[in-house]
């Protein structure tokens, strides 16, 4: 996979479960160059009751909440920030609050340079997408559905952690996580307008991380800096929940600083 108008491949990279009870897929590279990052993607787990993390759903608040707890003792981050997601650009900058669980209203994406708060961001189709400035600590999480892409979610996460840390571009490591591919994602004529590529006479299947790769790249992200999940939700031996494949339930891409490793800094 390339960028357009770059002649440096970004990286596919496969992501592995971390050890332990709660189930959640890791940059295996992120994890052992920034062992001061917490990153990944959580997933539907095994047995009869699926991993589900959805806050607005049909289950019960208090086996909802358990899973949050368990995620966040997994993680070893005591706050989480989550939001009612609407597919727009709002981009927000945390603190860290108190330990427990913060939910805000309408917006997809979390920015901050605070250790022990877990971003999130529900998907199930969508891409979430890390943004890491190793050099000043700072990170930004985004929910990267269509509409967010097109409406310029990545463009406005990268203006932010320049805004919250003087983060430059080209500073930058950019992971598209687990989402569906091009091959399964397919969409109408409107959709490949709205992102500014060709428009077919009807609909066709479109490659949303790619799409992102590449407007990433534009806005000064170093290609060799990008990397894209090998995981389809839709397809393969996915791990993962898919909308299109008739889930109702969500996984969640978080990312956040560990707060007990100590403070250097990584030149990236």
């Amino acid at each position: 996979m390339r960028a357009s108008n770059s002649a440096v491949a970004w990286r596919i990279v496969r992501e592995e479960r971390a050890e332990g009870a709660v189930p959640f897929y890791v940059h295996p590279e992120w994890a052992g160059r920034f062992p001061w990052l917490v990153q990944g993607t959580t997933a539907r787990g095994q047995g009869d009751e699926p991993f589900d993390l959805r806050l607005f759903g049909t289950l019960p608040v208090g086996t909802v909440l358990e899973r949050w707890r368990a995620l966040r003792g997994a993680t070893g981050l005591p706050s989480a920030v989550h939001a009612r997601q609407v597919h727009g650009a709002t981009v927000a900058i945390h603190s860290r609050g108190a330990p427990g669980l913060l939910i805000i209203d309408d917006l997809d994406g979390h920015a901050t340079r605070e250790a022990g708060l877990l971003l999130t961001v529900s998907v199930a189709d969508c891409v979430p997408i890390s943004l890491v400035d190793p050099v000043r600590r700072a990170i930004a999480l985004l929910h990267g559905g269509w509409r967010g892409v097109a409406a310029g979610i990545l463009e406005r996460g990268i203006a932010t952690l320049g805004a919250l840390a003087g983060s430059d571009p080209g500073d930058l490591h950019l992971h598209l996580g687990p989402a569906i591919c091009g091959a399964c994602y397919e969409v109408g004529p409107e959709v490949h307008a709205a992102l500014g590529v060709e428009v077919p006479p009807g609909p066709r299947p479109i490659d949303l991380r790619a799409i992102a790769a590449e407007r990433a790249v534009t806005a000064g992200v170093a290609p060799d800096r990008i990397s894209v999940s090998a995981f389809c939700t839709r397809c393969g031996d996915s791990p993962f929940f898919s909308h299109r494949a008739g889930c109702g339930e969500r996984q969640v891409g978080l990312l956040g600083i560990r707060p007990d490793v100590a403070a250097g800094r990584d030149a990236g």
